[in-house]
């Protein structure tokens, strides 16, 4: 099954000069407990945002120029993401391109919502149309954590 994970703020900003412009310790253990485990898709920029493979998961780049990333798939197109014939999920994990290319396919969204308007660059696409809001994961006054899903599909 393929799922974005998301934070953004109320203006839906997703990230500022390459970096996320805020820290949630609760946002980054939720992103941690849900991913470990299973595949984690990104694009080339975010990849370099964060630096490194993330341990625990299967990293998998998607860019336009051939690139050799030790610990690392990459993948020119999209396409190319592997179907796990295992138990894993796919999570999508940004950024902002990423995100609008894979939403059509993705069933679910967990989406951290960012209590607040936040100066930045780079936005999370408009979704709510395809997916209903089923669970509020986790509520304070800084975020909430969300679980949407597909408004097709029969739970």
């Amino acid at each position: 099954m393929m799922i974005a994970i998301a934070a953004m703020s109320e203006n839906r900003v997703i990230g500022q000069n390459g970096t996320i412009p805020w820290k949630l310790s609760k946002d980054m253990q939720f992103f941690r407990r849900t991913t470990m485990g299973h595949i984690i898709v990104m694009g080339r920029k975010t990849y370099e945002s964060i630096g490194r493979p993330l341990p625990g998961r299967e990293n998998i780049v998607i860019s336009r120029s051939e690139r050799a990333i030790d610990g690392v798939e990459c993948i020119a197109d999209a396409a190319l993401i592997p179907v796990p014939s295992d138990a894993k999920n796919v999570f999508i994990i940004g950024g902002a391109e990423i995100y609008g290319m894979l939403l059509p396919r993705c069933h679910e969204v967990f989406l951290t919502l960012v209590k607040r308007q936040i100066e930045g660059d780079t936005f999370f696409p408009t979704f709510e149309d395809g997916f209903n809001l089923i669970e509020i994961i986790e509520s304070d006054a800084e975020m909430e954590i969300r679980r949407y899903v597909r408004s097709n599909v029969k739970l």
